[in-house]
């Protein structure tokens, strides 16, 4: 760092603290104008500071005082809270929120109660699964609001904020309990805390969904009637311009910084020409250009996964889980200090799939033309405490067609008994694997039905 480039440091440091009391926050940004003379308005409008380059020039600088402005307007601020302002979602005549996830829907009746569903439908017969993750109590608003009222008069306090897409927004949260009982978390029940976030063109719709810790959600809720209330107003993305101008006949721009810039357009100008490359090529006269040779698809990631070569894990809360295709289904958290706690939910028995296979002749795959999915169970997993028997997972693997790209996945995994599980694996790689499976849902990889041992990687699809 060049010592004229520290004193820039240093003079916005020494803005931020001017005008927010916490110190410097990297989300304000700054320009810094550079002017033959600073104009009338200018000179009287904020405080001035001088400043030394390296090669003694020196320049005088105003300080911008919007965050001051915006301060008083806040601190002036005497209307309705904002759990008053978002008062009219609670009402029983407006309408839900929706989000659609790759598996779950989620259902945002505000003021009234939250829900995770999916609907399984096979012809004309619907499976409905269905969690409640939050109520509302009906005593709760009152309680709220004496609080907000309280929280009101504290005017120097702000809100909490929530980084979203890199930008801090203050937000209003309402938790929402006494949802169904989680039996990943003691049999406590569900809760879920909205966060309720200022954005003018939102149609109270929900922003994202998050699992931070196992039955316990977060939800944001974009809503424009968050926006009446100033303290709940996201913070100006614009810079603040700080104007610099010379005294004691030191040049427009200091000599250091103007020749930092005209070195950087000079690389950006060969970099450019760089970009530019001539080929030439002899062509026969008679060679045809249309008949070109055709790329071969890559069936490389199908291999490598049927060959249990690249192990895919998915989840967002507490729990993730992994899943190797042809060896196992885990189910694990890493603690803060690395430490890996891990559940086995099943391993891949040739015979006790086929004993299943044949125990529930629903589950076998349908024929060519109608082969959508194929079913393949993992059982002998870890002894559950409450059941007193080994876990076991139904592996769905379905054919995911029209995907944005060919090797995207897919995964979900639900608990429809106790210590008894369903893994859902959809991708277009599925597709390229149906038409290979025997009758009883089996592969044949080199001439044995699944898997070679060898050493496997992991792919973290991140859901």
């Amino acid at each position: 760092m060049s010592r004229f480039t520290l004193i820039i440091f240093l003079l916005i440091w020494e803005v931020t603290v001017q005008n927010d009391i916490k110190g410097f926050d990297d989300t304000i940004l700054y320009s810094i104008n550079w002017a033959t003379e600073l104009l009338q308005d200018e000179a009287t409008s904020g405080e001035s500071i001088i400043v030394t380059s390296a090669h003694q020039e020196k320049y005088k600088c105003i300080l911008p005082t919007t965050a001051e402005e915006k301060a008083q307007l806040e601190e002036n601020y005497d209307g309705p809270t904002a759990l008053e302002i978002l008062s009219p979602l609670f009402s029983h005549n407006h309408p839900c929120s929706f989000r659609l996830e790759s598996y779950w829907t989620y259902q945002v009746c505000h003021g009234r109660k939250i829900r995770q569903y999916h609907e399984d439908r096979e012809g004309k017969t619907m499976r409905l699964q269905e969690y409640v993750i939050g109520k509302w109590d009906t005593n709760y608003y009152e309680m709220l609001l004496e609080k907000a009222k309280e929280d009101e008069k504290d005017k120097s306090t702000p809100p909490p904020v929530k980084k979203i897409d890199n930008i801090n927004l203050p937000y209003y949260e309402i938790v929402m309990e006494n949802g169904t009982q989680c039996s990943l978390n003691n049999n406590r029940p569900r809760m879920t805390k909205v966060l309720y976030v200022c954005y003018i063109h939102g149609k109270h719709e929900i922003y994202s969904v998050d699992e931070p810790q196992s039955c316990v959600y977060e939800i944001i809720i974009l809503s424009p009637l968050l926006c009446a209330h100033p303290k709940y107003k996201p913070k100006e993305s614009g810079e603040n311009k700080i104007s610099c101008a010379p005294i004691d006949g030191s040049y427009k721009m200091p000599y250091s910084l103007a020749k930092q810039q005209h070195d950087s357009a000079l690389l950006r100008k060969q970099s450019d020409l760089d970009r530019f490359k001539v080929e030439l090529i002899k062509l026969d006269k008679e060679e045809p250009l249309v008949d070109l040779e055709p790329k071969l698809l890559d069936t490389a990631p199908v291999e490598n996964f049927l060959r249990g070569k690249n192990c895919l894990t998915g989840g967002t809360g507490w729990w993730k889980f992994e899943f190797c295709y042809g060896k196992s289904v885990e189910q694990y958290h890493v603690e803060k200090d690395g430490r890996k706690n891990s559940i086995n939910l099943g391993i891949f028995d040739k015979k006790a799939h086929l004993d299943w296979i044949h125990e529930n002749p629903h589950k076998r795959p349908k024929p060519l033309g109608e082969r959508k999915q194929l079913s393949h169970l993992y059982s002998s997993g870890s002894i559950c405490e409450k059941t007193g028997k080994p876990r076991q997972t139904e592996v769905k693997l379905k054919c995911l067609q029209n995907a944005a790209s060919p090797n995207a996945v897919s995964l979900y995994l639900l608990e429809p008994k106790l210590c008894q599980y369903i893994l859902g694996v959809e991708s277009p790689l599925i597709c390229e694997i149906l038409s290979r499976a025997n009758s009883d849902g089996l592969v044949d990889i080199d001439g044995s039905d699944f898997i070679e041992t060898e050493k496997t990687a992991t792919v973290n699809i991140g859901l």
